[in-house]
């Protein structure tokens, strides 16, 4: 299916609510307001788990969409597990992978975009990865401190596998490019 060119979808529209929804999440983190702060998160949680699910229901998923899509989730997910590494809810070790993964994935977006014009939609295991540090993000919110353990171990997981998928997904299509010039 070729990607819609509209910019206004609802699809759209949640993805920006996503990322506007970053501001008040990481005012209410940063002034200990945590049963606010965790309402908001699960918002956004909500227009994430949505937003792709109602472009493809409605034939609207467009190259803007798998743009705003991942800066939405980067800038909100890097933003606040910043905060909590600040407040101490979170290990730095792990606000440095999920950083540090996100940077890597969206400079190889970059890359594959200004060498062969296509834009990559997220992965399956880095919605996943996304998800898996949402939901750490949440609990240690909420301070459940053996549980923090169990999802750091997961989003660690789930981060290390989506970031190798996404390594062999552009180095295929880099390798692609390469035979077409032939």
């Amino acid at each position: 299916m070729k990607p819609s060119e509209r910019f206004w979808t609802a699809s759209n529209v949640m993805s920006l609510v996503r990322l506007i929804l970053t501001v008040p999440l990481v005012w209410m983190l940063w002034h200990d307001q945590r049963w606010t702060a965790l309402m908001i998160a699960a918002v956004a949680a909500v227009t994430d788990w949505a937003d792709g699910r109602i472009a493809r229901a409605t034939g609207t998923v467009s190259d803007w969409g798998k743009i705003i899509d991942p800066v939405a989730d980067k800038v909100l997910v890097g933003s606040v597990v910043v905060v909590m590494t600040i407040k101490e809810l979170l290990p730095l070790w792990f606000v440095i992978c999920v950083v540090l993964r996100d940077v890597i994935i969206l400079i190889g977006g970059i890359i594959i975009e200004r060498r062969t014009g296509q834009i990559t939609p997220s992965l399956m295991v880095g919605k996943l990865a996304v998800t898996a540090v949402a939901i750490t993000g949440m609990i240690a919110i909420m301070q459940w401190s053996p549980f923090v353990e169990i999802g750091i171990g997961l989003s660690s997981v789930l981060m290390v596998l989506s970031l190798w998928q996404y390594s062999k997904r552009f180095h295929g299509i880099l390798q692609q490019a390469q035979r077409k010039t032939r």
